[in-house]
């Protein structure tokens, strides 16, 4: 399957301020978006750039305070076990020895008590920590505007709501792949629809291969005709 490179986009410049502020003033940011509009891609991107970085994605087993700190200790070469306690004070520990950057992607499935334990983490030792994930995790740190809340939501030092790309976000991904402008309407199209860029690079890698089965500089027609396969019309 075709890699699309990262490209210099909107989404990529909004994400890397984001992170580079929590690191830099040790606070938190809360980055949120619908799936596939290139978060992830993004977070690996600044975590490429900063190998020290501490950098985890999580799955919904994951979710209480146990399963994300010892997620965080396994990246840090821990592998400790223990009550929810002993592995918050390892991490505490740890990172007012060493002060890292932490990237938590799909935050969305963080337990508020596992949230609130991360807060208490980034009070004591100051080490930047950023949430990422879908709308969920907004709508869990703001708590519907209830008190019990109002900590953890004013403890955000910088918010991020990532939003559908601009047609130069996508001219700027695609252009190694030397598309007309109505093809590149035509992504931006996709771009819009449900599943965002990751729409667009799925039907993309399909047209690709018809491309090279027909020998045949790649069109909008291919384009058209992989996402049709791909949605079952064809």
């Amino acid at each position: 399957m075709n890699k699309v490179e990262i490209a210099h986009t909107q989404t990529l410049d909004d994400i890397i301020m984001a992170v580079s502020f929590a690191e830099a003033a040790g606070d938190i940011s809360l980055i949120y978006g619908d799936a596939g509009l290139g978060k992830t891609v993004s977070l690996k991107q600044y975590t490429k750039m900063h190998p020290d970085v501490i950098y985890i994605e999580l799955k919904d087993c994951d979710k209480s305070v146990k399963g994300v700190c010892e997620k965080v200790l396994s990246c840090i070469g821990k592998l400790q076990r223990g009550t929810d306690r002993v592995l918050v004070d390892a991490i505490t520990d740890y990172l007012t020895a060493t002060p890292k950057l932490i990237i938590i992607d799909e935050a969305q499935h963080l337990s508020i008590r596992a949230l609130e334990n991360l807060r208490a983490i980034n009070d004591v030792t100051e080490s930047g920590i950023v949430l990422c994930g879908n709308p969920t995790v907004y709508d869990r740190m703001h708590g519907r505007g209830q008190a019990h809340f109002a900590q953890l939501y004013s403890r955000i030092g910088i918010r991020r709501h990532i939003t559908e790309p601009s047609l130069e976000d996508i001219t700027a991904i695609f252009n190694p792949y030397a598309l007309d402008k109505e093809s590149l309407l035509y992504l931006h199209e996709l771009a819009l629809q449900r599943g965002g860029i990751r729409n667009c690079v799925k039907v993309l890698n399909i047209a690709l291969q018809f491309r090279d089965n027909e020998k045949e500089p790649l069109s909008i027609d291919h384009l058209q005709s992989a996402y049709q396969l791909r949605n079952g019309e064809q």
